[in-house]
């Protein structure tokens, strides 16, 4: 009985005392993005030539560059630099951390991306829709 007690507390002081692994994540800037700012700009200037414009024709056209926008919106993409890494105060601390998240040597770092086949391009999701990543 005792031999069962003492294993499951040196078992349970492994668990819970044990090394932790401690990361970093990888996070999005929407103004590295230029299809993003772009987008951005498009919104802008569809309420400036709203508030302008009343004729027939312009309106028609203002239809028309609502839908592209729309139509460019729907698909997002973004160049590489547009992730950056953010280490965790752990790994800062740590003496073998020397800034370049978790790829060493002459290696880039590099966010963990998925690959979509229709679109033939990698992607992640970042604020809650997917990003394309182009480079």
């Amino acid at each position: 009985m005792l031999r069962k007690v003492v294993a499951s507390v040196a078992g349970a002081g492994l668990v819970l005392f044990g090394t932790q692994a401690f990361a970093g994540e990888w996070k999005f800037n929407p103004r590295a993005c230029p299809d993003l700012v772009e987008d951005r700009y498009d919104r802008i200037e569809d309420r400036r030539d709203r508030r302008v414009d009343h004729g027939r024709r312009d309106r028609r056209e203002d239809r028309y560059d609502r839908r592209e926008n729309r139509r460019d919106a729907a698909v997002t993409v973004c160049p590489i630099r547009a992730f950056y890494y953010q280490p965790d105060r752990r790994e800062l601390r740590r003496a073998d951390y020397r800034g370049r998240g978790y790829a060493w040597g002459r290696h880039e770092a590099r966010p963990p991306l998925k690959y979509d086949r229709r679109m033939r391009m990698y992607y992640r999701y970042a604020e809650g829709r997917k990003i394309y990543i182009r480079g």
